[in-house]
């Protein structure tokens, strides 16, 4: 039976090099996130203290956001890391550095924070919010920032996560040797 190519390329790939972009990617989501979360308990800590439930009886809003941050970077990082791996590893093509991944994840993150940031700043300015009335738990004006900065960032970060993968594959198939046949013609 035949292991498909993909498959079969990961599984020629050294484990440490497969784990190395999981966890790299999976700490840079991390550090993301928990940086991200202390900015918007300073805007709204209510965002955390009031609608989020209580977790390990934490009361401190940072400290909250932190844990809560952490908590939730494991599934995203993971699975941008895995897919980054996939992508810019797997199968015949050549194989992508793990600097190559971990710079266009910084370029994720620092797009996504912009934009989150950005569509934040319009939502203060203006004082009403971009996205259905539904999706914000409160119409403070705080928790009005902070919800759309926070909803920003999970579409922006899914849309540009999708960007990256494609990225890394288009880049990969430049980079494929030509095997062009080049024949010879008998000039007699």
């Amino acid at each position: 039976m035949k292991i498909p190519v993909i498959q079969h390329q990961l599984l020629n790939e050294k484990r440490s090099v497969t784990y190395s972009i999981l966890f790299k990617v999976w700490l840079l989501v991390a550090v993301y996130a928990v940086l991200h979360d202390q900015y918007i308990v300073r805007i709204a800590p209510e965002h955390f203290t009031i609608y989020h439930d209580p977790l390990l009886g934490i009361e401190h809003p940072a400290t909250l956001a932190a844990v809560y941050a952490f908590g939730a970077s494991f599934s995203p990082g993971l699975l941008l890391g895995f897919s980054c791996a996939v992508f810019a590893r797997g199968g015949s093509l050549p194989k992508l550095s793990v600097k190559c991944i971990l710079i266009g994840v910084i370029a994720v993150i620092i797009l996504t924070e912009l934009s989150a940031a950005f569509s934040g700043f319009i939502v203060y300015k203006s004082g009403s919010v971009i996205y259905p009335e539904s999706w914000y738990p409160s119409h403070s004006l705080r928790m009005m920032v902070t919800q759309t900065i926070q909803v920003t960032c999970y579409i922006a970060a899914a849309v540009l996560s999708v960007i990256l993968l494609v990225t890394l594959l288009a880049i990969r198939y430049k980079n494929k040797p030509n095997k062009a046949v080049l024949t010879t013609v008998n000039r007699s």
